[in-house]
């Protein structure tokens, strides 16, 4: 039995340790005390009153032994009471510290639910995080995974850093995948195209293999490995380098200088984009008509998917089908 509450007094947190050791010997000096000393410790509680003041070094003189036992026993007191309470306000102090270098560190697990995962820090994580908080502001909780950070980058209230390789279960584990609403699976550009394509597809499937449901948004660098990526498990796969260059071709194929880059990334970060099925009445509609319908509601209509094929601004004539699924912004543009 002794050896059991032993292995249990020293397994619990040492906080919680000192805290009882701290209280048994408050306790205990208390009671001798009042059995000590009837005529000046009245009751019990005056007795543990005058050991809680005496071992934090307050002394407030409201009670002061008057025999030779007594005063030996206040001294034991203020040897071992003090000196226990001294070590145990410093022993709190420098845990706070380090629970908080644990965080900027990114050793603490996240245990929180409904957050957005990201994996990757890079510029293009550091916007995403600003357009995020613009959007929902502090509200939304999101998870920083990186093995090449030696500090959490943004130290934000709303941003938990974790340091770990995220190709490993413990990593997920850490960052509560289970109780996570999306996944965001940046592209290490410091790496060659190839590989860097080989790391995100791993990350994908070591994600997809640790939770089949939630929806997982990967960039790929080269347009070979997007099939891939997707076979991984990846919802959607974004190739950053077809887009940018998609990009560079309007700019240099264009009558002027349109500035295609301001236009669309005003356009991404300042609308969200909702995906409807056609409606029954919708049906044998063209797209003029129901651009005019959907004004009303105040969103815009900018295409339609069709066998999955994606038609942006197509023909006005052209008259949606029982399959089709409509794109359409939000809210109006301004």
């Amino acid at each position: 039995m002794l050896y059991r509450f032993v292995r249990f007094y020293f397994h619990i947190p040492i906080f919680l340790r000192l805290l009882l050791t701290v209280l048994c010997i408050m306790l205990l000096f208390g009671t001798i005390m009042y059995w000590a000393e009837p005529q000046e410790f009245t009751t019990w509680f005056d007795g543990v009153w005058f050991a809680f003041i005496t071992g934090a070094t307050v002394g407030y003189g409201d009670f002061v032994p008057e025999t030779v036992l007594g005063q030996l026993l206040t001294i034991l007191l203020i040897l071992a009471g003090g000196g226990l309470l001294t070590f145990y306000m410093v022993t709190l102090s420098s845990g706070a510290i380090k629970r908080e270098d644990d965080y900027k560190k990114g050793e603490v697990a996240f245990h929180g639910e409904e957050h957005m995962i990201i994996v990757g820090w890079n510029e293009r994580t550091r916007r995403l995080i600003e357009l995020i908080e613009t959007q929902y502001g502090k509200q939304t909780d999101l998870v920083l995974i990186d093995e090449t950070l030696e500090e959490d980058p943004v130290n934000h209230t709303n941003v938990h850093f974790i340091h770990d390789d995220p190709t490993i279960d413990d990593t997920w584990e850490k960052a509560n995948l289970s109780k996570a609403d999306k996944v965001i699976v940046t592209a290490d550009q410091t790496k060659i195209e190839k590989e860097a394509d080989v790391h995100t597809i791993l990350v994908i499937l070591t994600v997809r293999g640790l939770n089949y449901e939630i929806p997982i948004l990967g960039e790929i660098l080269t347009e070979k490995q997007k099939r891939n990526a997707e076979r991984a498990g990846a919802t959607e796969v974004i190739c950053s380098n077809e887009t940018t260059s998609t990009l560079f071709y309007h700019e240099l194929t264009g009558n002027e200088y349109v500035k295609a880059f301001d236009y669309v990334m005003a356009l991404l970060s300042q609308q969200q984009f909702i995906i409807d099925s056609v409606y029954d009445e919708w049906i044998n509609q063209s797209i003029l008509e129901l651009s005019e319908i959907t004004k009303q509601d105040g969103r815009l209509l900018l295409g339609y998917i069709r066998n999955d094929e994606i038609k942006i601004n197509p023909d006005p004539n052209e008259r949606l089908q029982e399959d089709d699924q409509v794109i359409m912004t939000k809210t109006l543009l301004e």
